[in-house]
């Protein structure tokens, strides 16, 4: 059984148990685009506890009334109808309601391309008319703009998003209102925002999305945005770009130190060149890294004749004769050696090789 016809038989359950119940959002937008995916989420009037009681769950979001459903090896969030009460920050709603019927949920939500749902019969249910955004490649907000992104300023990002993943255009009310109220992006926290670049800058349009980004002038409200000069490139590339440029990344990214040391080891790759002996002190992550930017195959790593000291066919236990506060650098020295072929990776060479070394 594949995941969509899993899917439905969930449906089918919640249906037997006299709950109303749909696909909704994102995947059935791609299925009626002909777009593959595996995200599904699930909607129902069930109530958590309802839920626990036909499926094995797991605990995501139980205070929005959100479950993850665990069914034959598949996995499917599952949130109960509801509408949200006030938002006071831009981010989180005061509170969550139940709703009795799958409209007022589809009211909540963000933009109307995300409104369509499937019943377990793969019907398209389409209350909101939004097949007419869809023909027109349109991303519009369902119901004001303006209140759609005061409840949730991020979903300014995620209508970028969406152009780099469609390539469709915003409706001209969306634009105007992102312009308008692009300053409440400051309210949404970094990680939430880096989702959303990585989003943008991995998506078939990103050179879409990020001109409309920059004609919109999101830009400004990022301390320290790196300047984006190709816009055909991951957002760790435009890091990496940055770095190149700048020296530093800003604290305002929260990156982790083993992420910024892997992005400053792939900095000097960049500018010492791709070697064989490059890539082996560099590392897997950061060499992937630099390939990446200078749009290189992986396999340049991949086909090393060794990645790291163990692959030499000598150990530092072979190498008595020599200091012991040498040996480390005496080995880096035969790694070099055997990735420049000047010899090969075999004991006795090795041994050789390290003699002359010490003398």
């Amino acid at each position: 059984m594949n995941y969509l016809d899993n899917a439905l038989e969930i449906l089918k359950i919640l249906n037997d148990n006299n709950y109303d119940a749909y696909i909704v959002g994102g995947y059935v937008r791609d299925y009626m685009l002909g777009i593959e995916s595996n995200d599904i989420d699930l909607t129902s009037n069930a109530k958590i506890e309802d839920v626990n009681k036909l499926f094995k769950t797991i605990p995501t979001g139980v205070k929005y009334g959100t479950v993850l459903i665990d069914y034959n090896g598949f996995k499917y969030e599952h949130t109960t109808f509801r509408f949200d009460g006030t938002y006071n920050d831009s981010r989180h709603p005061s509170g969550v309601n139940y709703a009795t019927n799958v409209l007022d949920d589809i009211k909540r939500r963000d933009f109307t391309i995300n409104s369509f749902l499937m019943n377990k019969d793969k019907e398209i249910i389409d209350h909101l008319n939004a097949k007419v955004d869809l023909d027109n490649k349109i991303i519009k907000t369902i119901g004001e703009p303006d209140l759609r992104f005061n409840e949730d300023a991020l979903r300014m990002l995620r209508a970028i998003s969406f152009v780099s993943k469609l390539g469709f255009a915003l409706d001209k009310d969306t634009y105007e209102s992102i312009k308008k109220n692009k300053e409440l992006l400051k309210n949404v926290s970094v990680e939430r925002i880096r989702i959303e670049f990585d989003k943008i800058s991995n998506g078939k349009y990103r050179t879409k999305a990020w001109e409309l980004f920059y004609e919109l002038k999101l830009y400004e409200i990022f301390p320290n945005m790196p300047l984006i000069k190709d816009y055909d490139k991951t957002f760790n590339d435009i890091l990496i770009d940055n770095l190149l440029e700048t020296g530093e990344i800003s604290d305002f990214w929260q990156i982790s130190k083993t992420n910024i040391n892997t992005l400053k080891k792939a900095k000097e790759l960049v500018i010492n060149g791709i070697t064989d002996y490059n890539l082996f002190i560099s590392g897997y992550p950061a060499s992937k890294c630099a390939l990446d930017y200078l749009k290189k195959d992986i396999y340049l790593y991949e086909n090393l004749k060794i990645k790291s000291l163990s692959d030499l066919n000598i150990s530092g236990s072979d190498l008595k004769f020599i200091l012991d506060n040498k040996r480390s650098e005496c080995l880096n020295y035969l790694a070099k050696q055997v990735l420049e072929n000047k010899i090969v990776n075999e004991y006795n060479q090795l041994l050789e090789e390290a003699k002359k070394w010490n003398m």
